[in-house]
Order: C-alpha cells, then sequence, then structure tokens
C-alpha cells in the first residue's frame, strides 16, 4: 500500500470486498507499474484502504464483488457509505450475473467485468490521473492509408475512442489546414500509419510536423517492408506491422486482420494515456517553474492543478492538454477554495480561433477566471 512522501499528491481506493484479495493485489501491482509507465511514480501515491477517506483528498470506491461479498451486511453497509460520499467502481467476474455477485446497494450502478488492465485505467481515469476521454487523430495517405484508417476509426469508436479522420469530421467548404489544426489541439494525441506512400502527402506531414511541435503524444503504425519514414519522426513509438497483419479488402486497400486490430487498441490506449500524461506534466512543470522564478511558492495539488502562494493572495492554476473549454473554466472555478481566489486555466494550444476565445470569455463573465497559454504565464507574474 502506497503512502504518501514528501512532494507527493496522495489518492485514495476505499476497497470494498469479502474476499477477492488476489484480484486486490494484482491490482495495487498493475496501478504501480502504470504509474511507472507514465512517469507519475515519484510524484503520485496511492492509499488504499478499507475505511472512508478523507475528505480533502481525490477518491474513488471500488467494489471487487463475489456472491459471498452480496450477501454480507458489512459490505453492503459500506457500499452505501462510499456512494453517499462518491464514486464506486463495481467490479464482478461475470456481468451476466451482476445481481448476484454485487450487493442491493449498487444494484444501479454501471459494473465492469473483471480485467486488471481494464480495472486499474478506469480507477485512474475516475482519480483524474488519466485522461476520461480518448480522442485520438488518425493521420493517413488516402490513396494507400485509407481502408485501415476508416477500419480504425469504426474500431476505436466502439472501444469508448473519439478517433477523428478528415474525411468524416470536415464538411465542404471548411479551411481545412485551419479545421485541422484545431482537431490536432482537440485530440492531442496523433495516430500515423506510416504506409509506403505516406511520406510524399503534404497534409500527412503538416499533422506530423504539428503534433510534433506542439509536444503531443504520437504513436506510429508502420507497415511491412520498411515505408520512408515522415521527415522528423525518427524516434517516435512505433509498432511495426507484419505481413500476415494485413490483408486486402473489396477495393484493395490493406487492412489488419481481427487479432492485430484487437492487440492494436491495448497499445493505442497505452500510448493515448502516456502521451497525455506526459503533456499534462509538462504544463505542470511550466507553471511550477516560472512560479519559483518568480519567488513564489507553488504547491501540485490533484487533478494536475497547481496553487501559487503570493504575498496577499494565492492563485488556483487549472492545465488542460487540448482545447480549453467551458467545462475545463466550471471544474476550475469549483475548486477555488475560497470564492475570491483568482484562477488561471493554462492550456498548450497556440492558437484559439476568435469564435472560441469569446466564447470562454462570455462563459468566465466575473468570475475572475482568466485563461492564457503555457507560455504567457510567466510574464504574467512578472508584472505583479
Amino acid at each position: 500500500m502506497s503512502e504518501e512522501e514528501p512532494g507527493q499528491v496522495l489518492y485514495e481506493i476505499r476497497v470494498i470486498r469479502e474476499d477477492r484479495k488476489d484480484w486486490e493485489e494484482e491490482l495495487v501491482e498493475a496501478l504501480a507499474g502504470e504509474l511507472k509507465s507514465i512517469g507519475l511514480h515519484h510524484s503520485v501515491a496511492i492509499r488504499w484502504s478499507t475505511q472512508a477517506p478523507s475528505p480533502d483528498r481525490p477518491s474513488v470506491g471500488l467494489y471487487l464483488g463475489s456472491e459471498n461479498a452480496a450477501r454480507s451486511q458489512a459490505v453492503q453497509l459500506s457500499a452505501g457509505e462510499a456512494l453517499d460520499v462518491g464514486a464506486v467502481i463495481p467490479v464482478v467476474a461475470d456481468l451476466s450475473r451482476y445481481s448476484a455477485e454485487a450487493p442491493p446497494a449498487l444494484s444501479t450502478i454501471n459494473g465492469m467485468a473483471w480485467s486488471v488492465t481494464s480495472v486499474a485505467r478506469a480507477l485512474l481515469e475516475e482519480l483524474g490521473i488519466e485522461e476520461r476521454q480518448r480522442k485520438v487523430f488518425i493521420s493517413h495517405r488516402r490513396e494507400d492509408g485509407l481502408g485501415a484508417a476508416e477500419q480504425l476509426h469504426d474500431h476505436l469508436s466502439h472501444k469508448g475512442f473519439e478517433p477523428f479522420i478528415d474525411r468524416f469530421a470536415i464538411r465542404t467548404g471548411a479551411a481545412i489546414q485551419e479545421r485541422i489544426a484545431d482537431a490536432l489541439e482537440e485530440h492531442a494525441f496523433l495516430l500515423l500509419l506510416e504506409t509506403p506512400l505516406a511520406a510524399d502527402s503534404d497534409w500527412v506531414f503538416f499533422e506530423v510536423d504539428y503534433a510534433l511541435s506542439h509536444q503531443m503524444g504520437t504513436l506510429i503504425i508502420s507497415w511491412p517492408g520498411d515505408p520512408p519514414p515522415i521527415p522528423g519522426s525518427q524516434g517516435l513509438p512505433r509498432i511495426s506491422l507484419t505481413a500476415e497483419e494485413l490483408v486486402e479488402d473489396d477495393h484493395a486497400f490493406d487492412v489488419l486482420t481481427g487479432p492485430a486490430l484487437d492487440q492494436l487498441v491495448g497499445v493505442i490506449e497505452a500510448g493515448h494515456a502516456s502521451g497525455l500524461v506526459r503533456r499534462r506534466r509538462m504544463l505542470v512543470e511550466s507553471i511550477k517553474d516560472a512560479a519559483t522564478a518568480a519567488g513564489y511558492a507553488n504547491l501540485t495539488l490533484p487533478h494536475w492543478r497547481v496553487r501559487v502562494e503570493r504575498a496577499a493572495n494565492s492563485t488556483l492554476i487549472g492545465t488542460t492538454p487540448r482545447l480549453p473549454t467551458a467545462h475545463d473554466l466550471q471544474l476550475l472555478d469549483q475548486a477555488r477554495e475560497q470564492p475570491g481566489e483568482e484562477a488561471v486555466l493554462i492550456h498548450s494550444a497556440r492558437l484559439l480561433r476568435p469564435e472560441r476565445r469569446e466564447h470562454l470569455r462570455w462563459v468566465a463573465g466575473e468570475r475572475d477566471l482568466l485563461i492564457m497559454p503555457e507560455n504567457a504565464i510567466g510574464a504574467r507574474w512578472t508584472t505583479d
């Protein structure tokens, strides 16, 4: 069980079970491994407990179901208490037997079938450590990559992702380059299909170059035969397909086999989580560096926020790895310790279209909510 060290942000998981000790042990190990893989093992601590969590820490309840647990009065009481204060993730061996493996208190809660990887990721998302939304921009050359791009778009859509392909998402008459730039910022994760003709596409080059210059998460799926890489993409994470993992569809496009497609979803999910966490972490570190340089104390908070203490007041700073939204502002406003505390939302987008900027200003209204790019926060403090 992880304990907090100086400088770490502590999260809590309340475990509700009668048996299933083996599941809990697997999850403890899986979460420790996931935090290490995304580089947060030094800055995040997770405490596992059977008791009610501290009200001032982000927490989630976890029910590990069985028929014994479903019949336990103590489990029923704990599940009800956990629901009263926050979210509970029910996990059972067989969803078709959910009512037999979950207590009445959880009868209306959507449960999960046991899978250590899926449950670990669900816990990290509920705690706000990893992204709940899985948005993926699929970059491809239409001449030889359209079949696989459409196949991935359909498959990822059914697996909880929100994929983007320009053919589906850009209406006729729209400014294509601007729309693609906005979509890249909104999705913040690029999945490149490195087909034999991809390197000859100016659009693919633009998309990859934009993602690299904006420090977005990127994963490359490379076709067999060592296709020429997009300039600047060397050294990026790559999955090399074999000839056996591709088949030809009815339109003579290469598409993935079923097993290859299923395996890629897990790789894409892990790459997406890692890429978005890395982008969030870079935003937080940039804020902390700017505050330190200006001579102010700062504290890392849950949900990728920083509180900067100044002589007269404090500033709560939130981050978004994508284009800022009204929901981002709402969450930041609700997280303030005091109604008058200044709040700033930092984003990494290089450009906000006038209509989005005006909309966010209207949403902020008179609430003392500011929105600014990452590279502007330091300049603001130097003028204090």
